[in-house]
């Protein structure tokens, strides 16, 4: 009974904690950047300032990544030197500068609220590349990772934008085993250590479907596309990426770092 009362007490207790903060930060009242009070409604929960710093992917872009890019080039570097399994990658962001701090304040200063204000630019963004996908299925963690950050960013992603786009989330994708972080990794590593790690569920439910594949951040397309060719052996129609930002990589790609030499299956 004595243990009953101390976890009913802590469970109280933790409630009025997150009633105070909430009271004390209301959420979509500052701005998600710089804490800056909002004076006005805004469709995204930024300041002014902060709005006109993000680095919005706007003009020319690769056409299977989506990176910015200068000249008319159909492809950029990296996707030149790649075939990949998805269709293409849509971001409304450049992975730098603010971007760079909401993805880390989401995935390491679990700050959960921030998936609302990255999934409305994500699903503004898939809205005017007119794609038009049937089942949103977010990038998987293992049991593991997901324990040791207490949750998955990349669900809290797709669940706001299934929410926005009315469009069904599918845990379509499992994680079978850890992997090395992918950040410690060069291009050809990182797919060597994704082979294999991902499997189908609900294959009933995505064959023959157009999936709209959710993830925070598309670096070099390791993960992507080790999810795509998983997604496409469970006979999916196709695999469209939605990220929140893309690395702009650097402007020589070299040669270790393609995952696969285009048109090597």
């Amino acid at each position: 009974m004595k243990g009953e009362r101390s976890g009913r007490m802590k469970e109280a207790l933790g409630r009025a904690a997150k009633a105070f903060l909430s009271a004390l930060y209301p959420e979509g009242i500052t701005c998600d950047v710089c804490g800056a009070e909002l004076v006005a409604d805004t469709r995204y929960t930024l300041c002014a300032d902060c709005l006109k710093r993000m680095p919005f992917i706007t003009g020319h872009r690769c056409l299977v990544c989506g990176v910015p890019i200068k000249d008319e080039a159909d492809y950029c570097l990296r996707c030149q030197r790649t075939e990949s399994a998805f269709s293409k990658n849509i971001s409304p962001l450049r992975y730098d500068g603010d971007a760079r701090k909401l993805v880390y304040s989401l995935k390491f200063g679990k700050k959960k609220y921030i998936a609302a204000l990255l999934g409305a630019m994500m699903s503004d963004e898939y809205i005017r590349s007119g794609e038009t996908c049937e089942v949103i299925v977010p990038v998987p963690m293992s049991e593991a990772e997901v324990r040791k950050r207490g949750f998955n960013q990349s669900v809290l992603l797709a669940e706001e934008v299934g929410r926005r786009l009315d469009m069904p989330v599918l845990p379509a994708l499992v994680k079978q085993r850890d992997t090395t972080p992918q950040k410690e990794l060069t291009g050809k590593e990182r797919a060597e250590n994704l082979k294999g790690c991902f499997s189908a569920a609900y294959t009933d439910h995505i064959k023959g479907r157009k999936i709209l594949l959710v993830d925070d951040v598309f670096t070099t397309g390791a993960t992507a596309d080790e999810c795509a060719r998983t997604l496409l052996k469970a006979k999916v129609r196709s695999v469209t990426v939605l990220t929140a930002a893309v690395t702009v990589p650097a402007a020589r790609v070299e040669p270790g770092e393609a995952r696969t030499e285009r048109n090597e299956n």
